[in-house]
């Protein structure tokens, strides 16, 4: 935005040249980028930040130097003399929508003669950056410059019943704006009609059915407040950004809305000689002026030093805030209407430090002890499973928690809840939030492949998105997904090459789970995923039934649906189930002096047997030592029936301080035997 200082030292005037005024809009936030100097007068180019609005204009600008050098603002011109029937009998304003227009206000000049502003007018103007039009449209473009709050002139007798209609568009109209060209409006969009038709898009540009032309006798002055997510919205669709838009985007004084139209009728008098009616059309609710208190100890706990009661107080008034005493320790402050980004005792430490100047704060170390905080379980958990599969050989992926409509389904099972849609999608590709984070890892393995990458191995830890209890925000579980292809282990000129098998990701899942939950027992059995292999999968159950992991091949037909070069061996943990499995804390004790003994079990069992139901009846019988279970052979074939198999079940025992006994340990081997008979069925091979 372009500041003129020859504008600023009439609003505040201040004995200071450009570089001074340039140092000190600096340091308080505007940032001076570059200063053209025009004959006697400097042009200051500022940026101003977005949660400064007030400082969109001459007006807003001039008070922040007026605060830096404690000279007063000069008082505003009082209203001019009006004439003639007051505004009420000349048009009709009719707010239809109050929640995008909080606040309209409508002025009539009469007998108004368009023609060239001034010269010190157009000076103004393309000092700013603006190109003049008549002096009409200037008087408004002064205005807006000035105060920083966009008004907009009608030719009021252009307008049907002379009528002022803000409301929604209907679907299907069109409005031609001031650039020419014609735009089709939607329902969402809030604009300025008259008795028939619209006639401006509120807050963003004006129709070219209404516009001031040399013909021009009364004219219409709209000083109004419109909602900036509105306005936002309108000319994000329309591709219409404009220097009105750009301020009520950000948020307009919405007290200022009378000075402004005191401005724009002094000016067409002084411009255009036309006659003001009196009175003013303003529709819409008032805002009382909000209250703030701020704690002096707040002051210097968050500055890091105490600039003292009678500096907080300084800087306080010199910013308009007319701060009070509250009690001890305590100022109470009226924010002024044109302060919205003041919300909070912080936003008014802000204020304090800004004022005094940032670089005037003296440099301390802070006065309270950092006190150090656990990290939480789930993400020791994360960082322990990306440091066991990153070890094992995977890379890690990283993709959007988003996918289309649909392509999750096969990844989860068909009871799932249905998957949460995205209100305003940025594609199609990302129309709803995951159930799973497979889909998105197999995309990242077959782009890898198709790009000549032989062995893939990829792995992402992330969130997926499920139920919603009781209407409430969705369960965010964390989730870890592995994708296995091409060879089962690292290449070598000595061997050939053995492909990844269903083993080898099975034993991946459970040298995670193992890792995470040291000794905890899961059941394994078949998938009841549909985008798994019918034979070649499996998953892991938790005693009580929760589902912790899922792995296998890839379905075949899903392969030829995705239309993937190869088959993949995919698997999920879901590391928030495995969470609340309790963690077994870590025991230490010294090596046993004495050797482990073993025994052999062979025991006939159903053909298909899940080992999980062995391996619990054995772990329930009392061990005399520590006790470790592991087959170590199967068989199936001659003298076996139909349906069985012997499977020899190797039974560890490593005693820490002496030896155990023959009677001993042949008394254990007939419990194992009596638990695995009563309880399963089975029978000892002989």
């Amino acid at each position: 935005m372009r500041i003129l200082l020859s504008w600023l030292r009439e609003l505040c005037p201040v004995d200071a040249d450009e570089d001074a005024v340039s140092r000190v809009l600096t340091d308080r936030g505007l940032t001076v980028d570059d200063v053209i100097r025009s004959g006697t007068d400097a042009i200051f180019e500022v940026d101003v930040p977005a949660n400064r609005p007030d400082c969109l204009g001459h007006l807003g600008v001039a008070r922040e130097i007026s605060a830096a050098f404690g000279v007063p603002l000069a008082p505003p011109p009082g209203a001019i003399a009006a004439v003639g029937e007051p505004v009420e009998s000349a048009v009709r304003v009719e707010v239809e929508a109050p929640d995008l227009c909080p606040r309209y206000s409508a002025r009539v000049v009469r007998r108004v003669r368009v023609s060239p502003s001034p010269p010190w007018a157009v000076d103004r103007l393309v000092g700013c950056g603006l190109r003049p039009i008549n002096n009409v449209v200037d008087a408004s473009n002064l205005v807006l410059l000035a105060l920083g709050q966009p008004i907009h002139t009608f030719d009021l007798d252009l307008l049907h019943d002379a009528t002022i209609r803000v409301r929604r568009a209907v679907a299907g109209e069109v409005l031609t704006t001031l650039d020419g060209i014609t735009r089709n409006l939607d329902p969402g969009m809030l604009v300025i009609a008259d008795a028939r038709r619209p006639v401006a898009v509120a807050g963003v540009m004006g129709g070219a059915d209404s516009e001031i032309r040399s013909t021009t006798k009364t004219v219409l002055i709209e000083a109004a407040a419109f909602s900036p997510a509105a306005v936002r919205s309108t000319a994000r669709r329309l591709g219409l950004r404009t220097d009105a838009s750009h301020r009520f985007e950000r948020g307009i004084d919405v007290e200022g809305i009378p000075m402004a139209q005191d401005m724009a009728a002094r000016l067409l008098v002084e411009l255009a000689h036309g006659s003001p009616a009196p009175s003013m059309v303003d529709v819409g609710r008032m805002h009382p002026a909000r209250e703030l208190t701020l704690r002096i100890d707040r002051v210097r706990l968050m500055l890091g030093f105490d600039p003292g009661g009678a500096g907080v107080h300084a800087a306080l008034a010199a910013l308009g805030l007319r701060p009070a005493p509250d009690g001890p320790g305590r100022v109470r402050v009226v924010v002024p209407s044109w302060r919205g980004d003041l919300e909070r005792e912080a936003d008014l430490v802000e204020e304090v430090a800004r004022h005094i100047g940032y670089d005037r704060i003296p440099l301390s170390l802070p006065g309270a002890p950092g006190v150090p905080r656990l990290p939480a379980p789930e993400a020791v958990v994360q960082e322990r499973c990306r440091e066991i599969l990153t070890g094992l050989g995977f890379h890690e992926a990283s993709n959007y928690a988003m996918v289309a409509a649909g392509e999750d389904d096969p990844f989860v099972v068909p009871s799932s809840p249905a998957a949460i849609a995205i209100d305003n999608p940025i594609s199609e590709q990302l129309a709803v939030l995951r159930r799973s984070v497979l889909p998105g890892l197999v995309r990242s393995a077959d782009r890898n492949m198709r790009r000549g990458t032989q062995d893939v191995r990829l792995f992402e830890v992330g969130r997926v998105f499920g139920d919603r209890p009781e209407g409430g925000l969705p369960l965010e579980p964390l989730h870890a997904a592995i994708v296995w292809a091409g060879a089962g282990e690292p290449r070598h000129w000595s061997r050939g090459v053995r492909n990844a098998l269903f083993y080898d990701i099975a034993g991946v899942v459970e040298t995670v789970v193992g890792e995470l939950r040291p000794g905890v027992a899961l059941r394994r059995a078949g998938s009841d995923s549909p985008a798994l292999h019918p034979v070649r999968s499996a998953l892991w159950i938790r005693p009580g039934g929760a589902v912790i992991a899922r792995s296998g091949e890839l379905h075949p037909s899903l392969v030829a649906r995705l239309e993937l070069d190869a088959g993949l061996l995919v698997a999920e943990i879901d590391l928030s189930a495995l969470l609340e499995i309790p963690a077994r804390e870590p025991r230490h004790a010294p090596l046993p002096r004495v050797p482990a003994v073993s025994r052999d079990l062979s025991l006939v069992v159903p053909d298909g047997l899940d080992f999980g139901d062995v391996l619990a009846a054995l772990r329930g019988v009392p061990a005399p030592a520590a006790a470790e279970f592991g087959v170590i052979d199967r068989y199936v074939g001659e003298g076996l029936a139909a349906g069985e198999a012997s499977v020899t079940v190797r039974v560890m025992l490593q005693p820490f301080d002496k030896s155990l006994t023959d009677p001993e340990i042949e008394a254990y081997r007939a419990e194992l035997v009596r638990a695995v008979e009563e309880q399963l069925g089975f029978r000892l091979r002989t």
